[in-house]
């Protein structure tokens, strides 16, 4: 009997070990999501930690630096970021019965004129608007009577959230701290055949997603200030918040159009009524976008792997869907790797006799 071939064995050890490692991440992702989390925010601010250790500090000098900037941030968006996005939020809750007003003064007119002119096809509407109420209404009383009987285990749930997110920055402190030492260990589990092309796809993936999430996030607070700046000199209702959250969202491709322009247009035509106001809110996010298209991303993402929309949209998707909050944070890093893994595999295949259809005797010419 022939005995099985090393390597082979080798290969489907180190396959079969990752395969498991996965399959329990996946499996015990509730218990495993701080930690992952603290291990992507150490991967994020890595570089910065490693700037201070090869200025001659060591890694828990830089690591502390970074806490107390983080910290300081943090409360300076409390301090002043905070409120006034509340002052706003309250002026905005004053005024909300203005603005239906005003809506309701430049859409009945119209309705008026439809129902006049389809009578019957409008009373279809509002009996079918009317049964359509009453067959849900036991529905909704059903819900609520639900969520009413697991409100005690939805609050026992928010308070394991809220220790969850005291113990992601603890992970991430004591990762950033031993970061050597966790990819040391790490390299030391690869067996050595297959070392050296697994670091070089490691490292290609590690530009690819690093570049690609730094980078896509300095250009998400570039445009935030942008947006924030520019619908606050409108004099836009909820302006500052509008733009930061538009600024952030842009990470998801068209996001920052449905969670930032529209509601910046209709709030801004709500308060003044004013066509030219309405254009310059238009004008603020169109020269973000082409100030990010034609400058930011060609001189921040230059050394990222180059995803496209679509292909980012389905990995969010994905990753929302099969593992929630904690898929949509990894789902962009995942689909990167997933690309330079396949442009290898596809490279690999065109240079096959596979390909090519040449017979295994048959030399190349």
């Amino acid at each position: 009997m022939r005995k099985p071939d090393p390597a082979v064995l080798r290969l489907v050890v180190f396959v079969g070990s990752l395969a498991a490692v996965i399959t329990l991440l996946i499996l015990f992702r509730e218990i495993f999501q701080p930690l992952l989390l603290g291990l992507g925010l150490a991967y994020l601010f890595d570089p910065i930690v490693s700037w201070f250790e090869a200025h001659g500090r060591s890694r828990l000098t830089g690591v502390v630096v970074l806490v107390v900037a983080l910290a300081l941030a943090l409360v300076a968006s409390v301090l002043f970021v905070v409120p006034t996005m509340g002052e706003q939020l309250d002026r905005l809750a004053e005024r909300l019965p203005q603005y239906q007003e005003r809506v309701r003064d430049v859409v009945k007119p119209w309705f008026d004129r439809l129902e006049a002119r389809y009578p019957a096809e409008f009373e279809e509407l509002q009996q079918r608007a009317i049964q359509g109420l009453r067959e849900n209404l036991p529905r909704v009383a059903s819900s609520a009577g639900r969520w009413l009987s697991g409100l005690f285990s939805n609050l026992m749930e928010f308070v394991l959230f809220l220790l969850n997110l005291i113990f992601v920055p603890v992970f991430a402190f004591y990762l950033l701290v031993d970061w050597p030492k966790v990819k040391q260990g790490i390299t030391s589990l690869i067996p050595l055949p297959y070392r050296a092309v697994t670091l070089a796809r490691v490292k290609e993936v590690d530009l690819a997603v690093a570049s690609f999430l730094r980078g896509q996030f300095s250009i998400a607070l570039v445009l935030a200030t942008i947006n924030a700046v520019g619908l606050v000199a409108l004099q836009v209702p909820f302006g500052l918040a509008l733009g930061i959250l538009a600024g952030l969202a842009n990470m998801i491709p068209y996001m920052a159009l449905v969670v930032g322009l529209l509601p910046a247009v209709v709030l801004c035509w709500a308060e003044h009524q004013s066509w030219p106001l309405v254009i310059g809110v238009v004008a603020v996010f169109s020269g973000a976008q082409l100030l990010e298209g034609t400058v930011l991303s060609p001189r921040i993402l230059s050394k990222s792997v180059n995803l496209h929309p679509v292909w980012v949209l389905l990995a969010i998707i994905a990753g929302g869907s099969l593992f929630g909050f904690l898929g949509l944070l990894i789902a962009v890093p995942v689909a990167a790797a997933i690309q330079v893994f396949a442009r290898h595999w596809i490279e690999l295949y065109r240079a096959s006799r596979v390909f090519s259809g040449k017979a295994a005797e048959e030399p190349d010419s």
